[in-house]
């Protein structure tokens, strides 16, 4: 009988495992996912990224935001932080760093070294050694994973700025096909730098550089990103006139979609390595997924030899049979075709 019933039981145990396939494990495996949290925190920046029950923390906007960021992540379930990146010493940016650090377990805290003696910054870095957090320089090239996601940093490439802005900590941050670039308050000269560098700076999503102002996203830094969507992250009615004008503009030009924290709140972004949809406390935004980027490309006038984007104006007024379409650029120049004075492919 006792063999009987190890036989039935070893039979039983066959029959569950081959109902779990590789096939089905495969498929568990590709469903990538990323959730990325633009948290509100009025005029400054805090994200929360989450990658199969790991997280990551960009910056937590100014002191008395602290608690109310603490509240936010743990009911994500954020108990233990992989990594928290201090952008830049400014107060909007890491005033609730303290808080957090001391109530939730973090492993790694990333940041760049300035001369920032603020007292601010300082209980940041008290809070970092106090919890025996392992503290790491910033270096572009560096590349940090968590869940099945990554990020790279890419600035800043150098130092000796007027100012904490262009110290930012830039990241770029990937889930699949699915990119997101976190800039800080980083402005045009580290823009620049970046072009310069040759960096790979396009991305789905962007987080626009210091909270929208004209000081950051020059229309070369946005021509080489091309982001499919912009978040902006400022406090409503805020002192600086953020977002400016002059942003939102060039951002319209590129067709790109723009959420801000002052006009919706907290925004949320998830992907699960193909398409990206946003959302909010609220609900589901009325944009939803879109695909990649690598069927984006450009379109060209067969009459004028002119390449455009597709949210150009110019392709609305065109006629089908006068399209042509070019996957990259530089097939577009090959052709003899010249890009669009106005949208600057």
């Amino acid at each position: 009988m006792k063999r009987l019933l190890c036989l039935i039981l070893i039979l039983a145990l066959a029959v569950t495992a081959a109902a779990c396939t590789p096939k089905q494990y495969e498929i568990e495996q590709e469903a990538a996912s990323l959730t990325a949290h633009f948290i509100n925190v009025g005029q400054g920046d805090c994200t929360l990224f989450e990658s199969r029950g790991e997280f990551v923390l960009i910056d937590a906007g100014e002191k008395d935001k602290g608690p109310a960021v603490l509240d936010y992540i743990k009911k994500c379930g954020a108990n233990r932080l992989k990594y928290v990146i201090a952008t830049h010493p400014h107060t909007d940016h890491i005033g609730g760093l303290k808080k957090v650090l001391d109530h939730v377990r973090t492993e790694n805290f990333i940041t760049v070294e300035t001369d920032q003696s603020t007292r601010t910054w300082t209980q940041t870095l008290e809070a970092v050694e106090r919890n025996n957090i392992n503290y790491i320089d910033a270096e572009p090239g560096a590349t940090y994973s968590f869940g099945e996601a990554e990020f790279t940093i890419l600035a800043p490439l150098s130092d000796g700025y007027q100012g904490y802005n262009n110290y930012s900590v830039v990241t770029k941050v990937r889930c699949g096909n699915i990119s997101f670039l976190m800039t800080g308050d980083a402005e045009k000269q580290s823009e620049k730098e970046m072009l310069n560098a040759g960096e790979d700076l396009r991305a789905d999503v962007l987080k626009c550089g210091h909270h929208g102002s004209s000081s950051s996203s020059t229309a070369a830094f946005l021509k080489a990103v091309r982001p499919d969507y912009a978040v902006i992250s400022c406090g409503r009615d805020n002192d600086y006139g953020h977002p400016h004008k002059e942003t939102l503009k060039k951002l319209a030009l590129l067709g790109c979609t723009v959420y801000r924290t002052d006009e919706l709140g907290t925004v949320i972004a998830q992907t699960d390595g193909k398409t990206v949809t946003f959302s909010t406390d609220d609900g589901e935004l009325e944009t939803a997924a879109k695909e990649t980027a690598a069927s984006k490309g450009y379109i060209g006038n067969k009459n004028s030899r002119v390449f455009h984007l597709p949210s150009c104006d110019g392709v609305a007024k065109m006629s089908e049979k006068n399209k042509v379409y070019f996957d990259t650029r530089e097939e577009a120049a090959q052709q003899g075709y010249t890009p669009c004075s106005k949208c600057e492919p």
